[in-house]
Formats: structure tokens, sequence, C-alpha cells
């Protein structure tokens, strides 16, 4: 059993990822491919944090933190293969890897594109309206409107840029999905439930 989550920033598909991941017993992989990308390079564990307090981009925060192992030797230019596109390449292996052999929700990262083609994945977008995000970036954050409408323009455009570029797909395509939910009058509760519904109909064929 497989979940692909792809989400908007402040629709909450992060919360919404853990509740099916813990409810169905699968391994989640959301911060934790930041670590597990970093352990393939050669970084430290210990320089990788699970979560940030800044929104950013994956690829970006997993290069500051890795290269904030090593200042010396990147100064010198004499460090492994960093390169945005390795670090991609790395991360799409590790998902394939995991999904070869345990039950597993994956937030992000090209997931629900990256596994199209598995027939036990269920690919799913969790959006909601502008208005409802910049409310719960606000509460998140403890930021002014306008910062909030900020941080969310500026990962939705990372994240098409990110999907254009390796998947040469629209993230926000509702054709690219099996399911797409709208959180703005539904808790995370209530939308994990109708993701995990889907899930065990995709499981039982």
């Amino acid at each position: 059993m497989i979940v692909a989550i792809g989400r908007e920033l402040g629709a909450g598909g992060g919360e919404t990822g853990e509740r099916v991941a813990r409810q169905l017993g699968a391994e989640l992989l959301d911060q934790q491919i930041v670590n597990l990308v970093a352990a393939r390079l050669g970084a430290p564990a210990a320089y990788v944090a699970a979560r940030d307090e800044h929104v950013e981009g994956f690829v970006d925060r997993l290069f500051r933190v890795i290269t904030s192992a090593y200042p010396e030797a990147y100064a010198a230019g004499d460090v492994p293969d960093w390169s945005e596109e390795r670090l991609v390449e790395l991360t799409a292996s590790i998902i394939r890897e995991r999904a070869g052999t345990n039950p597993l929700v994956v937030i992000g990262r090209g997931a629900p594109m990256l596994l199209r083609d598995r027939r036990d994945a269920v690919r799913v977008f969790v959006t909601a309206p502008v208005d409802a995000r910049v409310k719960r970036i606000q509460a998140r954050m403890g930021c002014s409107t306008d910062e909030a409408a900020r941080e969310i323009k500026k990962s939705d455009q990372q994240r098409l840029a990110y999907m254009q570029q390796y998947y040469h797909a629209d993230w926000r395509d509702p054709r690219l999905y099996d399911i797409v939910v709208n959180t703005e009058h539904l808790s995370t509760d209530a939308a994990a439930e109708l993701i995990i519904a889907a899930a065990r109909r995709f499981a039982a064929g």
C-alpha cells in the first residue's frame, strides 16, 4: 500500500500525510528524506534538522545544511557531487527503494509522478484556497498576512519549477492524481480518512 501526496503550502498535506501513515502503520517519508539523502552523501545526520523553521525549497534546505557540515571542503571545491540534479536523483532512488519493500506514505518530492506506474499507489493532491492557506501559515509562523502570502507564492513557484524541470508536469493538474482533497472545510482527520479509504480500495484491487 503506497500513498503519494502532492500538496500546496498551507493546505495541510504534511499533517494529513502523518495521520495517514500512522493509521495505516506505514513508513512516512517527508522531512525524513533529508536525513536519508544526507547520509547517502556522507554528511552526518546530526547536521540535518528534522524540520526547518523557515519555508524554503527542499533542495535549497538540504544543500544548505550539508554544505554547512563541510565548509572548508566546500570552499576548496573538494566535495562530492552535491548538485541539485544529484540530490533529486538520490531522492527518487530512496523513494523507489522504500516503495518496493514497505507500506509507504510519501509527501512531496515529486512522488506522485515518480510512482505513477505503480498500480498499488494512490496519488493524492491536497489543496485549499489561498485565503485559507494564508491563515494557516500565519498561525504556524506568527507572521503577517503579507508575509504569509509571499511565502506561499514562493513555495508555489518553487514546486512548479521543480515538477516542470524534473517530471515535465504541471504539479497542480488534477488529472495527475487519483484524488484531490480540498481542506478548506475539512479537518486533518477528515482528509486523512478520505485518503485512507481510497488507499484501502486501491490495495484491494
